[in-house]
């Protein structure tokens, strides 16, 4: 069974657009009814999937999962402050949230190109009144128009370094998101478990580290965040790839 990462793995960072043997790996695993997971840490679209489905990939609901999607499973709509692009805040608000900087329940982070040092201070002011600290997930690095920003993981390091606190993890790489991507397929009255799971992923520290740690088998993509495996300990991979496409020809072809 597959656990498939979407940004630069199955669509490109660059255009947005399917990534080259993807479409045909969703179609060949429906052919051929091998079990698998669509698992993205998408924090800006309540409606992803069907943007995914518009590109013509062959997926549902019950084969996908993202941050929103158990949201409510570790936070129930509440009063809440949330850093991060006016697209993430919007389906914030849309799943029952009110967003409220000055007495929130708990802060949200997820990825943005647009931090503010002020955003940091106020991060920390929460911390330091022992309001929640929520980390949508804990990518290390994203890719945007070809350049590297810090991803949430990266983000919440920082803050650590800066005054130490605990925090809850929804998306990759948390034991719990995983777990929920696994229930997805044992409702589907699949024996489903870590260790007969390949995660298939372009980010080696935000996704496949802890996939690792929990039993997984890992495979890396060099179509995404990294073009290469230098400074990586390739220990903790049983596969790499140049491409999606390659994993694609060396299982169907």
């Amino acid at each position: 069974m597959l656990f498939l990462d979407v940004q630069g793995t199955l669509i490109s960072d660059y255009d947005k657009s399917p990534i080259d043997g993807a479409l045909e790996l969703i179609r060949s695993l429906n052919k051929e009814k091998i079990p698998y997971v669509i698992i993205t840490n998408n924090t800006k679209k309540l409606d992803f999937l069907n943007y995914l489905q518009n590109l013509d990939f062959e997926i549902n609901e019950k084969v996908y999962i993202d941050p929103f999607c158990v949201l409510k499973d570790h936070l129930k709509p509440c009063k809440i402050a949330a850093f991060g692009a006016k697209e993430f805040l919007d389906s914030l608000q849309e799943l029952g949230y009110e967003l409220d900087y000055k007495n929130p329940k708990a802060f949200l982070v997820a990825s943005y190109d647009d931090f503010k040092f002020q955003d940091f201070a106020s991060m920390i002011e929460y911390v330091k009144n022992d309001i929640q600290a929520i980390a949508m997930h804990e990518s290390s690095i994203y890719k945007k128009s070809s350049r590297l920003y810090p991803g949430v993981g990266s983000i919440m390091a920082m803050l650590k370094n800066a005054y130490d606190f605990d925090y809850k993890v929804i998306g990759k790489p948390s034991k719990a998101f995983y777990e929920s991507a696994l229930n997805l397929l044992k409702q589907q009255d699949i024996n489903a478990n870590f260790e007969k799971t390949l995660i298939i992923s372009d980010d080696f520290k935000g996704d496949l580290l802890g996939a690792y740690e929990l039993g997984m088998q890992t495979a890396l993509v060099l179509s995404g965040k990294i073009s290469s495996t230098q400074g990586l300990d390739i220990t903790k991979l049983n596969f790499i790839y140049d491409s999606i496409k390659d994993y694609y020809i060396s299982r169907f072809k």
